[in-house]
């Protein structure tokens, strides 16, 4: 299961201002532990003081002595967010962090790799076109954003390779996504990660695709039909409560009314904190995150989104 439970303190080193609506912010170890080693595509979880649990993917290459490197969007109608990182955190503020984890791995092996990023969507696609470069493999990039200004690490991506790097700087999108798609051979694997409107594109264009060629990095969740929702039963194994999930509620919140605490985050099915334990019963999953496979699996669940399929659910709580 993934929740927040090995929650560190990390000091703020470094702070820049990139673009004119986005900050970095360096994180070095403030507890006497290293920095763990990340794989491109992960992120850390970061509390944010006097706010909410927040997913940042973490940028560029891991190196055994850090720093983390994050970058935060201003959204102008945050929940308390990115506003708290731009308002609130300085050199010097101590942090609490959890993972890193990573449900946005590169995949395996040589094989075309085509990255479509989506303005502040290029953070975990930074760090995996370096893992690529490095590796001397096969990589193009088409980014998505308002405008140069506006384009975080455009120029160090670049400079990489300019003959990769393909820019759509528009205030509207002008990236013909089906057009791209159907340019690409049948062995390239599709990362994608930005605005809603962009991934669902991407996500249609890709739909007659392998699911393991195409992969997502969801910021929000894609729009899940409640319509056929019914009511089911969810026994708390540990204690052997049984408690009834309604048709309007989630199993997250009904834990919620009845005193339970199960971390959780996006509450959104895009962040895993929540990730849960199934020992029996069969989850529907409406999550973003989990594989074909892992879903088959039914091992674990997402239960501020995910329900039941049948009548009873029995989690590892």
């Amino acid at each position: 299961m993934n929740r927040l439970l090995d929650l560190r303190r990390v000091r703020v080193v470094t702070v820049g201002h990139p673009t004119v609506d986005v900050m970095t912010f360096d994180l070095q170890e403030a507890d006497g532990r290293s920095l763990e080693p990340f794989t491109p595509g992960a992120h850390i979880d970061v509390q944010i003081p006097g706010g909410p649990v927040r997913q940042y993917s973490l940028c560029g290459k891991a190196v055994a002595s850090g720093p983390y490197t994050i970058a935060v969007k201003r959204e102008n109608e945050s929940r308390g967010g990115s506003i708290g990182m731009h308002e609130r955190i300085e050199v010097g503020t101590l942090l609490s962090i959890g993972g890193p984890r990573n449900h946005f791995p590169l995949a395996p092996g040589s094989h075309p790799n085509l990255f479509i990023a989506g303005g502040i969507g290029i953070t975990p696609i930074t760090a995996m076109i370096t893992e690529l470069h490095e590796q001397n493999q096969d990589w193009a990039l088409h980014y998505c954003a308002r405008s140069e200004k506006h384009a975080i690490f455009y120029l160090e991506l670049a400079q990489l390779a300019p003959e990769r790097v393909h820019t759509h700087f528009s205030e509207k999108p002008i990236l013909d996504v089906d057009a791209l798609i159907r340019a690409q051979s049948s062995d390239t694997h599709i990362y994608c990660c930005g605005p809603k409107p962009l991934m669902e594109a991407v996500a249609q264009a890709t739909s007659a695709w392998p699911k393991e060629q195409v992969h997502f990095e969801w910021f929000s969740a894609p729009e899940i039909d409640n319509s056929s929702n019914t009511p089911f039963e969810v026994e708390l194994k540990r204690s052997g409560v049984v408690l009834t999930v309604p048709s309007d509620r989630t199993i997250l919140q009904v834990l919620r009314d009845n005193g339970y605490h199960v971390d959780s985050a996006c509450e959104e099915g895009v962040c895993g904190t929540c990730e849960t334990a199934v020992i029996a019963g069969e989850p529907e999953h409406r999550d973003a995150l989990l594989s074909e496979e892992e879903r088959a699996a039914n091992k674990t669940m997402m239960i501020c989104v995910s329900r039941a399929k049948g009548s009873r659910l029995v989690l590892d709580l």
